[in-house]
């Protein structure tokens, strides 16, 4: 049998280690070519700072996100039903109280989810690129897919309902 398996007193693995910052996963910054390169790098304490506001940033983007999309399709359904139509008027219990607020709805609705999927993307990518921590922001597009994809299918399957009837 190997011993070798039972030998905890080597190097911890990164991914166990929760003491320490994770930030020596970003891209490195390009080596210095001079003492002019070097003398205009960044303070290292302005650099941890900006990464744990990158951290802070991408967890209330996504916070937000997410409560703007529930608060604009709930407000705009509230807003439709005050409206009114000839649906509500014919005494139906409905929200939409027309064809037409019902195609402006999935189309209101569908806005904040993308804007939100493609912002993440895109802080990503300038987060990496600008040497900062960008592990937050993969965070933020991995729960923004599916928030994207849960609006994106009740959306089109409303306007299939509409474009069906």
């Amino acid at each position: 049998m190997n011993d070798r398996r039972f030998d905890f007193t080597g190097p911890d693995h990164p991914e166990n280690d929760l003491s320490t910052d994770a930030d020596f996963t970003n891209m490195p910054r390009p080596e210095p070519a001079s003492f002019d390169d070097l003398a205009d790098e960044p303070d290292p304490a302005r650099i941890a700072e900006l990464n744990r506001a990158s951290t802070r940033q991408a967890v209330w983007f996504t916070i937000i996100t997410v409560a703007i999309s529930l608060i604009v399709a709930v407000g705009s359904v509230v807003i439709f039903r005050l409206v009114g139509g000839p649906e509500c008027d014919a005494g139906n219990a409905t929200w939409f109280c027309s064809s037409t607020q019902q195609i402006i709805w999935v189309i209101v609705v569908s806005i904040t989810p993308i804007l939100g999927l493609i912002g993440s993307a895109v802080m990503l990518i300038r987060k990496l690129r600008s040497y900062l921590r960008w592990r937050p922001w993969m965070g933020a597009f991995w729960v923004m897919v599916p928030h994207c994809m849960f609006w994106m299918t009740q959306t089109l399957l409303e306007l299939s309902n509409v474009l069906n009837s």
